[in-house]
């Protein structure tokens, strides 16, 4: 098997494949063997039928089984045998197939990523805003004006509970957004000390994956099919910068975890299924078993390695009540 590997802008790596007769002659007799276990032809018995009749037969199967085959294994090897970590699924081009098979593959790699700075970060502490009695009672004039409240909010007793309530989930907004403004500071200094570019299609599908969800919110009713598409491509585009943005950030978490020789344990995982069994009401083992038969426990171990790294960073940062700036007197 020859392989080129061509280097492309913006971490694109062009393979090419060239895959002799002998080997594509040998994968075709295994699948004709393979097919031949279980074929049912009239006039043989079943495993009995000839491999010339299996060849006439299944012809566009064994051709199809042939390329499929040989494509996954000779881009496995190759990725593999030249340290190639791709970021997107593999895009196959100028597939020939005559006695010998060639084709190329697109994908783009991980980017190279320089971390400066990432422990005793300065953040400047951020109060949460006080909760007050005029902000309750704008929530609760709200819920008034819908009916399936009316009946509890006009008892007095079932009045004071709700008010209650609104008030703890105001609380937990407050302190969540003075979180954030706090990760905010640390990523601004994240992004200043660090130096990473993003892979062009890998961003675009972020952007895609987060319009799709963005357009589920969207009513689209009474709308022509010339609107809608002008809606999608104006979120699409919106979508772009938080794409490259949030793609940024999970590579500079991914280096700090690297550095840190962050991993995790099979209890940390174990946890986090237990954890989205509270949420889903599915048993244990059922999360589990659709985690693994859909791929995506390996995206949760990489999630729980993702947020140890930024907990290393948040847990480093000094928090300070006031940054006193240059000729401003201390209190």
């Amino acid at each position: 098997m020859k392989v080129e590997i061509q280097q492309l802008p913006r971490h694109g790596r062009k393979i090419l494949f060239e895959i002799e007769n002998e080997r594509v002659e040998q994968e075709r007799i295994n699948i004709i063997r393979e097919i031949q276990q279980n074929a049912e032809v009239p006039g043989f018995r079943k495993g009995k039928v000839p491999e010339h009749v299996i060849a006439t037969r299944y012809s566009d199967t064994i051709k199809k089984k042939v390329i499929e085959n040989l494509i996954t294994r000779s881009y496995l090897a190759a990725i593999k045998e030249n340290n190639i970590m791709p970021v997107i699924d593999p895009e196959i081009e100028d597939v020939k197939f005559d006695n010998t098979l060639s084709f190329s593959v697109y994908v783009e790699v991980k980017p190279d990523v320089i971390v400066g700075k990432y422990k005793e970060l300065t953040v400047k502490q951020v109060e949460p805003e006080p909760v007050t009695e005029k902000m309750v009672d704008e929530v609760l004039a709200d819920w008034e004006k819908r009916k399936e409240f009316a009946s509890s909010i006009i008892d007095p007793e079932k009045r004071a509970a709700w008010r209650k309530k609104i008030r703890e989930q105001l609380e937990q907004l407050s302190i969540a957004k003075a979180k954030r403004q706090e990760e905010e500071q640390i990523w601004k200094q994240l992004f200043e000390h660090s130096k990473v570019e993003v892979p062009e299609k890998l961003m675009l599908q972020r952007a895609r994956s987060l319009t799709e969800q963005q357009f589920n919110y969207i009513d689209t009713k009474n709308k022509t099919e010339e609107e809608i598409k002008k809606i999608a491509n104006e979120i699409y585009e919106k979508m772009k910068p938080v794409a490259e943005e949030q793609l940024k950030k999970y590579f500079i978490l991914d280096k700090i975890a690297e550095i840190e020789k962050i991993e995790v344990s099979d209890e940390e995982i174990d946890n986090a299924i237990r954890h989205i069994c509270l949420t889903s009401g599915e048993s244990y083992q059922q999360v589990k078993k659709r985690l693994q038969e859909s791929g995506r426990i390996h995206d949760l171990k990489d999630d729980i390695r993702i947020e140890k790294a930024f907990d290393t960073v948040k847990n480093s940062a000094q928090n300070i009540k006031k940054i006193i700036l240059p000729g401003e007197a201390k209190k």
